[in-house]
């Protein structure tokens, strides 16, 4: 009996072999379509999330392979936009893995476009590696809150935003009262402990919406979206509350000023002035009321 002929193993000669080899050794997929985005060949060692198998996508369109069928988004307009001369360079999320893809024109000897040339390759591990180093940057290593240039870059953004909704935010400063002598009488370890405590406690009591940071060694702050005044108070007294009813030990404290946009400032500068202020007398306030209790 003849042995059945594979199309995709047919068009290679003898001559032709080692690059035959090279193709199937690419890192990632290539194919080729006809105008009708049919694939007419394939070639490379897949993607690592789905096994396709040598030539399995010939004959299939690309809207099948790919899992979508509009032509006017991503990743299927691209290819539309190859069949008029232009190439293409982007990412898509492709059933579990993120895919960097390539599309152009595929083009006859003569020159004419008869179809789409695609290349794909997984970068769903450097995309990971990259949002990882990203998070990092951006928050504090101890306590995992945001860091003072992701507090500072977000309270930028928000008055932009507020200046074109016309609507109000509030900030909240706090400051965590008495850390340098848990630090000086327990040690740095429960010094951090305590930062972390504070932490979760501001967590806990923000929304997903909401920006809570650590921009200083006892400094902290949250951004309080689409907020007033009023929310702002009833969310540092939870955070008060909450921290007097910690059991943990040693006991934790804090002191709390309040920012108000429009009201108290229209630059991220005046609203943590103001803020500042508020905190600082809330803290003389607080010392006043422990040397009256002596």
């Amino acid at each position: 009996m003849a042995r059945r002929v594979d199309p995709h193993e047919a068009i290679w000669s003898p001559e032709e072999t080692p690059m035959r080899l090279l193709m199937e050794q690419v890192p990632g997929l290539l194919w080729t379509t006809d105008r009708n985005l049919k694939i007419c060949m394939q070639w490379g060692m897949g993607i690592a999330a789905t096994k396709v198998r040598p030539g399995a996508l010939i004959g299939h369109s690309v809207c099948q392979f790919l899992g979508s069928a509009d032509r006017h988004s991503t990743p299927i307009s691209e290819h539309y936009d190859a069949l008029r001369g232009v190439v293409s360079h982007f990412e898509y999320i492709w059933k579990s893995s993120v895919l960097e893809i390539r599309v152009g024109p595929l083009r006859s000897a003569s020159g004419e476009i008869v179809g789409c040339l695609g290349a794909a390759v997984d970068v769903t591990g450097r995309k990971q590696s990259e949002e990882q180093a990203l998070f990092q940057a951006r928050h504090d290593a101890l306590t995992g809150l945001a860091n003072y240039r992701e507090f500072m870059d977000r309270l930028e953004r928000e008055v932009h935003r507020a200046e074109r909704s016309h609507r109000s935010f509030t900030l909240l400063l706090l400051d965590l009262d008495g850390l340098k002598r848990i630090n000086d009488l327990q040690g740095h370890l429960a010094g951090n402990r305590a930062l972390r405590r504070l932490a979760a406690v501001m967590n806990e009591h923000c929304r997903s919406t909401d920006l809570a940071a650590r921009y200083g060694g006892d400094e902290f702050a949250v951004v309080l979206i689409d907020s007033d005044r009023g929310m702002a108070e009833t969310v540092a007294q939870r955070i008060e509350r909450r921290l007097h009813s910690d059991s943990g030990q040693p006991p934790l404290c804090v002191s709390i000023g309040i920012g108000v946009y429009p009201d108290d400032g229209r630059s991220p500068a005046e609203l943590i002035e103001a803020a500042d202020q508020r905190l600082y007398r809330h803290k003389k306030t607080q010392a006043h009321r422990a040397v009256s209790a002596v």
